[in-house]
Formats: structure tokens, C-alpha cells, sequence
């Protein structure tokens, strides 16, 4: 009886706490940078005379050929090949460079600089520019994870392989063939190095991996999945702090893309397609973003069994097509805050089919 009521009253409070985040300000952890994004719902109510982005409802695509395109020639002379797949080459304006440059350290710890070396790929993921993730096919989207894959183990030489896609003008992309980068380090990035602190830190005290227990608990809740397959799912992580941001996650314990298997790579080209459908249908639009992978670093020196493999979706968009959220004014210069909850962010893409993308006439 004792214990029944106990739950009950657990019960009782949990919702009434859920509702009390629902409406009133307050502050979330971020468990994997140790930072709080304070949440403000009752801002989203606010009048918008700012700012609106050029690009309005539809895909914008171009079926022009670009410097991407199978064939084309691209800026430092070298011509693409005819691929009928993915395709990998050289960046050819690199951020890291190989470099026999030394430390600088004037010995006051206030001018101090370093090498940063290492190589920068970028890949194809089709030889069609008007298309995206989306609207590509299971197989197609396939050979795309795949090829992250063999990215990831043959550039395992260097410290870290970072796997990234820019989406849309609106991130900074400067090219609307679909493509993501590869920017192989020769030291850790501060990002990772954090989650790295972070997840290790977890790990010592609960003796279990940080978003292996997370999920766990998220798949219980159910109130920011998005998208659930056999062997993955989506959630508007808790802490969020971009509109509709995601955080994409293996059912079991992964420390690296290499690592997945063949059942896996089919569930997340299926899960993938769900909830990028669900992106372009919220607002009618090809829907913005920067993705990133996170996988354990490559270095031998230590275990890295606190690690999971995930990737994070980090979108600009918040009110429709046109209006983004801005990192500024007190963002900048104090803590990251968000107006939408990250329970309706969720439920909002959960209102958009998965399966049926805006474009089809069907």
C-alpha cells in the first residue's frame, strides 16, 4: 500500500512538474557539455518584425550543373568523374593542413598557438543536385552511411574524423549539390573533448554509458521521440537547444560508424528518410541544418567504452520557412536560451508525416 501510494504521489508530481516546465522559465542541463539553456515558453508568443530569410516554401533546387556535378570542372582545375554513387575527393580550399610548423608559447599563456593539421574530404552523396536526403531512396541513402563508414575507418589514422552536413544557404552552405564534409584532425576538437570529459565522468560515477541510460529512459517517457526503428531512434533531446534539433541514437552500445552492422545501416537509412521528411514537411520547405556524427576518438592510449556513437541535428528554423533563431545579445554574451519546449518541438514534427514528403502529388 506504503509503496503504491509512493508511486502515485511520484506520478502525481511528475506531471505536475511536466506541466510546470511547460509554461514557466527555467534551466535544463546539457549532460554531455555540462551547460544549462535556459527555457522561456511563453516568449514564443512574441510579436515578429525581424528579420526573414529569403527562402520561402518549396525545395529551391536547381537541376543546373554545379562544381559538384558528375563531369564538371571544378575550381583548381581537376574534373569530376561521371559517378553514379557517392563520391569522395580532396577539399580543395582545406581548413587543416599537413604543417611541420611548432608550438608558439611566449611563455605567458596569453599568445599561444599550435599546428592544426590533418586533411579535409568532402563527399557526394548523389550525382543528382536536385534532390536531398529525403528524397533519395533507402538504397541511395544506404551507400551514403556506408560510405561515412569507410571514411571513418580509413582516416582512423588521425585523431578525429568529424563527418558533417551543411543544409541550405541559411547554415553557410555554398553549395546546393547534395554533399557533407569530412575533416580529419590531428588533435581532439574542443567539442569532443568535452563530451569525451563528460560521458568518462558518467561513466565513473553510475558505471554505465551516459546516452545508453539516456535513451533508455527517453523511450520510456516518450514525449520528445520523433522517430523509433528497430535498432535507432530521434528525440528533441531534453536540453535542446536549437528549435528542432535532434539527437540521433543507437539501441545498443556503439562506439563507432565502422562498428555498424548490416541490420543497422538498413534501420538508419529508413529512420534517416522518416525524419528528414518530417524536417521539409514542417514548414513546407527543404529544411535547413548542420549535422554533425560524434563517435569515439581514435587514440590508443585509452578506453573509450564511455562513448556512444550519435549524431546531432542542429536547425535554424523556428516560426516557418523564412524566420530563424538568432545566437545573439544575451546567447552570445551569457547562457544559451530557447522560447519553443523541446516536448513541443517534438510533438510539432510529430504532427508531419514521416512517410509522405510535401513535394509528392500522390
Amino acid at each position: 500500500g506504503d509503496s503504491a501510494a509512493g508511486e502515485s504521489f511520484k506520478l502525481s508530481y511528475y506531471n505536475e512538474y511536466k506541466s510546470y516546465l511547460s509554461f514557466m522559465s527555467h534551466q535544463r542541463q546539457n549532460p554531455l557539455n555540462g551547460e544549462w539553456v535556459i527555457v522561456s515558453p511563453h516568449r514564443i508568443l512574441r510579436p515578429w518584425d525581424g528579420e526573414q530569410a529569403k527562402q520561402g516554401p518549396g525545395m529551391g533546387f536547381t537541376k543546373q550543373s554545379t562544381y559538384l556535378s558528375p563531369g564538371a570542372t571544378r575550381s583548381n582545375g581537376a574534373t569530376n568523374p561521371f559517378y553514379t554513387s557517392t563520391f569522395v575527393f580532396p577539399n580543395d580550399f582545406p581548413a587543416l593542413k599537413c604543417s611541420d610548423e611548432k608550438v608558439v608559447d611566449e611563455g605567458d599563456g596569453l599568445f599561444v598557438a599550435k599546428p592544426a593539421t590533418g586533411e579535409c574530404h568532402v563527399m557526394c552523396f548523389t550525382p543528382k543536385s536536385d534532390v536531398s536526403l529525403p528524397l533519395m531512396s533507402h538504397d541511395e541513402i544506404v551507400d551514403v552511411i556506408k560510405e561515412w563508414m569507410s571514411l571513418s575507418k580509413e582516416l582512423a589514422h588521425h585523431d578525429y574524423v568529424q563527418i558533417f552536413e551543411n543544409k541550405g544557404a541559411m547554415v553557410g552552405c555554398s553549395n546546393s549539390h547534395p554533399h557533407c564534409q569530412v575533416w580529419s584532425c590531428d588533435f581532439i576538437p574542443n567539442e569532443i573533448r568535452t563530451e569525451t570529459e563528460h560521458q568518462k565522468a558518467y561513466l565513473d560515477k553510475h558505471g554505465s554509458v551516459m546516452l545508453c541510460d539516456y535513451l533508455s529512459k527517453e523511450l520510456r517517457k516518450r514525449e520528445r521521440i520523433v522517430e523509433e526503428g528497430e535498432y535507432w531512434a530521434a528525440v528533441v533531446p531534453y536540453w535542446a537547444q536549437w528549435p528542432y534539433e535532434l539527437l540521433v541514437l543507437p539501441k545498443r552500445h556503439i562506439l563507432k560508424l565502422c562498428q555498424l552492422t548490416r541490420d543497422e545501416i538498413r534501420d538508419l537509412s529508413k529512420i534517416m528518410k522518416k525524419y528528414l521528411t518530417k524536417y521539409d514537411n514542417l514548414f513546407g520547405c527543404s529544411f535547413p541544418y548542420s549535422m554533425g556524427w560524434h563517435e569515439a576518438p581514435n587514440s590508443s592510449d585509452s578506453s573509450h567504452e564511455h562513448w556512444q556513437l550519435h549524431a546531432h541535428y542542429f536547425p535554424p528554423l523556428l516560426r516557418s520557412s523564412t524566420v530563424k533563431k538568432h545566437v545573439a545579445g544575451f546567447e552570445l554574451f551569457a547562457q544559451v536560451q530557447r522560447d519553443l519546449t523541446p516536448e513541443s518541438a517534438a510533438d510539432h514534427l510529430n504532427r508531419c508525416s514521416g512517410d509522405v514528403h510535401f513535394t509528392s502529388k500522390d
